[in-house]
């Protein structure tokens, strides 16, 4: 298992990695800090990293799938985007400490955990199972009503904010409409996901029912098993294995005598039928019928059903409040990745992860021990007869011109290496006389842009733009080629109109004057 070297390091100049979450089979997560969120933005992010040598050393057919399918959860995620789905906030990618190339996703920082450990033997309240559960209904519906299905929905993959009141669905790593997966894809946890995804899995006896032809397309109904699944877990404390592959027939001991069972019951047990022509077909249908279950008992309302206002429309949220999407990333196979196969394309270069050092917890005067009081008197300090110590009395007129000289000297030295300094790059160079030898020190030097110009990705106009220089920005050039220069953008000439826009890209020398 060669893991990433990501720990006590800066990713793309920007995010320090704080620690690693967990591992996958294919991907690693971990927390850093953005140095760079915009403002109003969070600070703690999620880095979830794509690293292909977690199990042994894969062949070229497998990683181009596995960057495939690390493309197409992005995809994914910009597609559904909305207040209870999980947020891509960027991408990119880097080389580790120990020179491995990998892709990464910059995801939203969810410190509130997941619903399977909220609700671990320990059920929830009808309202409150409810309260997430319309949640989980609003991000689901909005993912179909844009063509994707997640397929692995489960208490696991549906994460809190840290005060508990929002919830979003993560993990949309095996959101598809292809039934043809893949060797390497998961195709849901079978406690939990519809039997069309793994038709020749069953843990009880093989019924004509279940047998769901391969080639059949998913639909919503696939998602409203796996959510049936899931409210039952919410409200009963415990997963519904006993049910894995089959219908939900009966609840937990200790909701049978709750006066909403029966009605709650007979819906979890139609969306979790075999075949699914025999569920409900849309997540809307399957919310309408629980809220109407789990109503108290009263008397029935004299209004026709067609003016009853239904529970999913609340589902619907207003454009405005569905986050923007980062610009969409587009990944390929790096250099290090295919250094063994002839032939391959080589793209451009990625970043180099930096290591940085953590920075260490200040001493709380107020609470560290005596032994290790920064304010503490030495014990071979002079007493008086009366056992207190005796603070000797220092010269403080000598001490301060002293300190005043030092200070002149100092500043006088460093004024003549500045002019010196100056004079010698301004009016001296040895190398005037070969251009190709004096351009190699304009890597390095600082500049200003002369008008708004775009960063390449290579030293071509080909390309399109990934970034903006505007106009008066300051850039620092990292190397050349020909007539272009690499830079790093160190401070803009205005507000970034996309924050997201990298900082580092080509530009034409023409538009660049140094001072």
């Amino acid at each position: 298992m060669a893991e990433l070297k990501l720990q006590h390091s800066r990713l793309d100049g920007r995010y320090d990695i704080l620690e690693c979450l967990g591992r996958g089979s294919y991907a690693e997560i971990y927390v850093a800090h953005d140095k760079a969120a915009p403002q109003r933005a969070p600070t703690t992010v999620v880095i979830k990293a794509l690293n292909m040598f977690l199990q042994e050393a894969p062949d070229v057919a497998l990683e181009e799938t596995l960057v495939s399918n690390f493309q197409n959860e992005a995809v994914a995620l910009d597609r559904v985007r909305h207040p209870n789905i999980i947020s891509r906030l960027g991408h990119g990618t880097a080389i580790d400490l120990a020179g491995t190339t990998f892709h990464y996703l910059v995801l939203e920082y969810l410190p509130g955990g997941d619903m399977a450990a909220l609700c671990r033997h320990r059920p929830l309240p009808l309202d409150k199972a409810l309260f997430y559960l319309e949640q989980v209904c609003s991000g689901l519906a909005h993912a179909h009503k844009c063509g994707v299905i997640h397929r692995d929905v489960k208490p696991q993959n549906l994460l809190l904010t840290g005060d508990k009141k929002i919830l979003k669905i993560a993990d949309f790593g095996v959101a598809r409409l292809e039934t043809n997966e893949g060797e390497i894809t998961r195709v849901g946890t079978n406690i939990y996901s519809a039997p069309e995804h793994s038709p020749l899995v069953h843990t009880g006896q093989l019924e004509s029912g279940s047998l769901v032809s391969s080639s059949q397309h998913l639909t919503p109904a696939a998602d409203v098993y796996s959510l049936a699944k899931t409210a039952y877990t919410l409200l009963a404390g415990e997963s519904p294995r006993r049910f894995s592959q089959h219908p939900i027939t009966e609840l937990a001991e200790p909701l049978r005598n709750e006066y909403w069972a029966n009605r709650v019951l007979g819906v979890l047990q139609k969306a979790t039928q075999t075949r699914p022509t025999e569920r409900f077909q849309t997540v809307e249908e399957f919310w309408d019928e629980l809220s109407e279950a789990a109503l108290p008992p009263t008397r029935p309302l004299e209004i026709t059903n067609s003016l009853r206002r239904k529970p999913s429309r609340d589902l619907d949220v207003e454009a405005n409040q569905i986050p923007e999407a980062p610009p969409r990333p587009r990944f390929e196979q790096q250099p290090a990745m295919v250094a063994n196969y002839p032939g391959s394309p080589l793209p451009r270069r990625p970043h180099i992860v930096v290591p940085i050092k953590n920075a260490q917890p200040r001493p709380n005067i107020a609470t560290a021990p005596l032994s290790q009081h920064p304010l503490q008197m030495s014990t071979a300090a002079p007493v008086d007869t009366n056992g207190r110590h005796i603070v000797p009395q220092r010269n403080t007129t000598t001490g301060r011109k002293r300190m005043l000289v030092a200070v002149l000297l100092i500043s006088a030295f460093s004024g003549m290496l500045l002019a010196t300094h100056k004079y010698v790059t301004s009016r001296w160079n040895p190398l005037f006389k070969f251009p190709a030898m004096g351009e190699l020190f304009v890597i390095g030097k600082e500049g200003v842009t002369t008008t708004d110009v775009n960063l390449r990705p290579d030293a071509s106009a080909s390309n399109p733009p990934i970034g903006l220089a505007e106009y008066g920005s300051r850039i620092k050039v990292l190397s050349l080629n020909d007539n272009w220069y690499e830079v790093q953008v160190v401070e803009h000439g205005r507000v970034k109109s996309d924050p997201f826009s990298s900082d580092r890209g080509w530009i034409n020398k023409r538009f660049v004057k140094f001072e």
